[in-house]
């Protein structure tokens, strides 16, 4: 398979304790924090890419871009979805969202690239 725009892909989670801004150091409350948010998002964009990268290539996160909307409380299923909207060379662009309860919890843009796996590792 090859990469093509449209791709998509999703992620769930159950927030859970291990999740929460406090756990986090990123805020005083238990809510899915910030940078779980994130983790969920990129998981959706590593779904989309699963089998479509050619031989011997991976992708790393460039840059983000993310609006945190709306709290989640522990025990809330958050689902996420991204979508391949641009092609710009070597770098692969996604739009991101995040839903729990019906409302949106999280939007972004989320822009990964593409790298030869051995070059990667061997330049570490």
């Amino acid at each position: 398979m090859a990469l093509e725009l449209g791709l998509t892909g999703t992620a769930q989670m159950t927030v859970g304790e291990g999740d929460t801004a406090i756990v986090h150091g990123t805020g005083d409350v238990a809510v899915l924090s910030t940078p779980r948010l994130l983790q969920l998002m990129q998981e959706a964009t590593m779904d989309a890419l699963d089998g479509h990268l050619p031989e011997g290539m991976i992708t790393a996160g460039l840059r983000i871009n993310l609006d945190h909307l709306h709290g989640s409380g522990v025990g809330t299923e958050v689902s996420a979805s991204a979508v391949l909207t641009r092609l710009e060379g070597r770098r692969l662009i996604f739009e991101a969202e995040a839903n729990a309860n019906d409302r949106v919890v999280g939007i972004g843009r989320i822009i990964r690239v593409q790298i030869d796996k051995e070059r990667f590792l061997s330049s570490l």
